[in-house]
């Protein structure tokens, strides 16, 4: 499903990721684990065309993306929950969560998967997202589920 190959990645003369080669089989999770620095989140934003890629392949069912846009591989199936939640914090909750229907015509309402996995959101529907404590924020992920990844 995810495959990448030989993937370099480059932050300036520092060379960040080596001939890395990865693959997520459909169904199956994943955890990728490493020390500070290692390039977990470096990786990720690759992944997610939020970071150049210097060499390699970025495949995903079969179609290259390394060169596709964020918002292409967004509308591929692809969602990223970003280290610091980056919600917005003067939207609903309710509105924090339909922002990803918008990249995916085809979806038109929240997933109840989202309330099964996350009930306190469905109470908290009309509260701003930077009203929510910290473990509330979560609603990031609640955002990725909404695009049925």
């Amino acid at each position: 499903m995810l495959e990448l190959t030989r993937l370099d990645h480059h932050y300036g003369e520092s060379h960040t990721l080596w001939d890395l080669d990865f693959s997520v089989e459909a169904g199956s999770r994943t955890c990728l684990m490493g020390r500070n620095g290692a390039g977990k989140t470096t990786l990720l934003k690759c992944i997610m065309g939020l970071g150049p890629v210097s060499g390699g392949e970025i495949r995903f069912q079969g179609r290259r993306l390394e060169h596709a846009s964020p918002e292409a591989r967004v509308c591929a199936g692809i969602a990223y929950v970003p280290l610091g939640r980056d919600i917005f914090p003067r939207l609903t909750v309710e509105e924090n969560l339909r922002i990803g229907l918008g990249v995916r015509p085809q979806l038109r309402h929240i997933p109840d998967l989202v309330f099964e996995l996350f009930p306190v959101l469905k109470d908290m529907l009309r509260r701003r997202g930077g009203d929510l404590s910290s473990g509330q924020q979560q609603l990031a992920i609640g955002r990725a589920l909404v695009l049925q990844p």
